[in-house]
This record gives C-alpha cells, sequence and structure tokens, in this order.
C-alpha cells in the first residue's frame, strides 16, 4: 500500500506540491484563526465572569460600609440628642440635682456608645478625694456589680485610671492585661478594653468593654465627660452661693441682735 502512494506522488508533478503545500498553509492558517479566536472568546468570558466577581465583592464592600456609617450616624444623632438634653438641664439655674444628672449621663454613655446589638458596657465616674490617693465610684452603671458604688476605690498611682487622672490624658486600651499598672481584679470579669477620660481636676469616667471600642466611643466619652466636667463646676458654685448666703444670714442675725441690743440700753 505504501509503495502505491509512494509512485502515485512520484508521478505527481511538481506544481501539485506547490499548490498542495499552499492549500495546507491556508488550512492551518483558518485553524489557527479559529483557535485565537476562540481563545480570545474563552478570556474574554473568564475576564467578564471575574469582573462580575469583582463587582459583586465591591457591592458587599460599599453595602456594609453603608450600613456601619448608617449605624454610625444614628449613633451620633442620638448622642447629640441626649447632649442637648443634658446641656439645657445644666444651664436651668432651678435645676440643682447634681448627682441625678451625672447618674443619668452615665447610663447614657452606656447606651449610646453600643455599636452592636447585644453588646455591653461598663462606665463609671470616680472622684479623687482631697488628698489625692484614691478615686471612689460616685456613679456607675447598671453592669457594675451590686455594691460598687460609693464603696469602691482607685489607687491614684496604681491602677489605669489613676494615671489617666495624674498625667489628664485620655487613654485608650484594648487589653487591659498588657498594661504595666493593670491590677486584677477581686471579682474578674470578661471586660478586657478600657477607655479613660479624665473630668478636669475632679475625677475620671472609665468604659470597659468586652470587645475592642472605637475611637467614637473616645468621642463620645470626652463630649460627656465635658458636660459632667459643667456639672461639677456647677455643683461648686452652688456650694459657694450657699455658704455666702449663710454668712450673709448670719451676718443680718448678728447685726439684729446688736441693734436690738443697744435699744434696750437706751431704754434703760
Amino acid at each position: 500500500m505504501a509503495d502505491i502512494f509512494e509512485v502515485l506522488l512520484d508521478k505527481q508533478p511538481s506544481w501539485f506540491f506547490q499548490l498542495s503545500s499552499i492549500i495546507l498553509t491556508i488550512i492551518l492558517g483558518i485553524c489557527a484563526v479559529w483557535v485565537f479566536k476562540g481563545a480570545k472568546r474563552y478570556y474574554q468570558a473568564v475576564d467578564k465572569e471575574n469582573r462580575i466577581v469583582t463587582l459583586l465583592e465591591e457591592k458587599n464592600t460599599l453595602y456594609k460600609d453603608n450600613n456601619e456609617n448608617k449605624a454610625i450616624t444614628d449613633q451620633m444623632c442620638v448622642v447629640l440628642e441626649n447632649s442637648t438634653t443634658f446641656i439645657k438641664a445644666l444651664n436651668d439655674s432651678n435645676n440643682n440635682d447634681v448627682a441625678t444628672q451625672i447618674q443619668t449621663i452615665i447610663e447614657s454613655l452606656a447606651t449610646d456608645i453600643k455599636n452592636v446589638v447585644g453588646e455591653r458596657h461598663r462606665c463609671g465616674y470616680w472622684v479623687a478625694d482631697e488628698n489625692g490617693q484614691y478615686l471612689s465610684l460616685v456613679n456607675g452603671s447598671a453592669a457594675f456589680p451590686h455594691g460598687y458604688v460609693n464603696s469602691r476605690t482607685l489607687d491614684i498611682n496604681h491602677s489605669i485610671a489613676g494615671r489617666c487622672y495624674r498625667k489628664n490624658e485620655t487613654l485608650f486600651i484594648n487589653d487591659v492585661v498588657n498594661d504595666a499598672d493593670w491590677v486584677f481584679s477581686d471579682s474578674p470579669s470578661s471586660y478586657t478594653s478600657l477607655i479613660c477620660v479624665p473630668v478636669a481636676h475632679w475625677g475620671v469616667i472609665t468604659i470597659d468593654g468586652k470587645q475592642k471600642m472605637t475611637h467614637n466611643t473616645v468621642l463620645i466619652s470626652k463630649l460627656y465627660a465635658s458636660i459632667i466636667e459643667g456639672f461639677m463646676n456647677k455643683l461648686l458654685l452652688n456650694l459657694s452661693h450657699s455658704q455666702n448666703d449663710s454668712q450673709n444670714e448670719a451676718a443680718a442675725g448678728y447685726a439684729n441682735d446688736a441693734d436690738e441690743g443697744g435699744g434696750n440700753d437706751e431704754h434703760e
């Protein structure tokens, strides 16, 4: 069979081989074009699929960012509304119940800093003693154990809140265990992150969190700390006025007694 094909090819003219080469080249060229177009279409399909996946990922990211920004906006609206109420109470000359107002602010702070449903924080207001040795918990949110308020103290020289008070600077600590001033509590809890905000020379606000907190929490805490500072200054002003009034009443009473005594002498 091979001999037959060999004989047939030997009898073919030279132009046959030239024409066959041209036809074969054309066929290979056509096949190459088809392969190229097929590869191009496949690449375009894969690229389109990749772009769709990328667009879906970007959509999900934007959706997540939008929800986070909406949550932050709603949170700030609540904070502004509550702050407005507190400032009005601060400017109300007839409202002198400072302790109740500060407790309301602390409870509101524990609620307003939540970013996630079910998230729990513990907020407290600690006041320094006259000797500058201890911070006493005078106002606390509901998350504090029963009996802590008005009985719990922190050493100003050996505690994180004390360092905040001494340096008069805000502290934002994600893991208190790694802080040099952290002291193991006699009632361990699952609170690990801590924010401390100084309230002028009066004391410190502390916020304990079970998860890492955000910078927005620091900003809200500073705002509420400034309002508490205003109430503390108002308390000091009220005490000053009360002392002046008492002194004036005593002086007036003394003057009246003196006048009455002088009148009796004249009669005599």
